[in-house]
């Protein structure tokens, strides 16, 4: 199944408005103290979720969609159409830039490749994907994101040396454990 995400003007204008969500639930920095520690670029605000990468060395705060924080400018940002995991079926979409700066979160995912691990903590729970593919888009103003998985998390970002392409990593569930 395909699923068109349509983006009104430029993609970061897009990514700069957030659609509040009321059901998320904040925790605070606490929560995941042992999780966060390795880590300085993490705040000290509430956020709900880490994104965490290994390969690429990336562990970031996740805010949720009605927060002033998530903005792609700022933050990861998390798409109005995400659906989270839990849910029987679910496909959080995280945006970032990914040149250089403080605030170029996926400025190495272009270091990925298909079978490497994306860990998502959220909800008291540890979700680990895997990535299935990886697909390159003309920046058009629009994206259409697959929903191949049942249970997924896409990345998005611009594309290492080409900036007329997004890059869109799709990444399936391939386990998860409560902590």
């Amino acid at each position: 199944m395909i699923k068109k995400i349509s983006f009104i003007g430029p993609i970061l204008i897009l990514f700069a408005i957030a659609y509040p969500i009321s059901s998320f639930v904040a925790y605070k920095k606490s929560d995941y103290q042992k999780e966060i520690i390795l880590n300085e670029k993490l705040e000290t605000q509430e956020y709900f979720a880490i994104l965490q990468i290994d390969k690429i060395e990336l562990k970031a705060e996740l805010f949720p969609q009605n927060s002033q924080e998530n903005q792609v400018d700022k933050n990861i940002f998390i798409h109005s159409s995400s659906t989270f995991p839990g849910d029987t079926t679910s496909n959080l979409i995280l945006a970032s830039h990914s040149g250089n700066g403080k605030n170029a979160y996926f400025q190495n995912l272009y270091k990925l490749n298909v079978n490497d691990e994306v860990m998502l903590y959220y909800n008291n729970t540890l979700w680990i994907y895997e990535i299935k593919e990886i697909e390159y888009q003309d920046k058009t103003g629009k994206l259409y994101i697959k929903e191949d998985y049942e249970e997924m998390i896409t990345l998005i970002t611009c594309t290492k040396n080409d900036s007329t392409k997004q890059t869109i990593y799709y990444a399936a569930l391939k386990n998860s454990q409560k902590l």
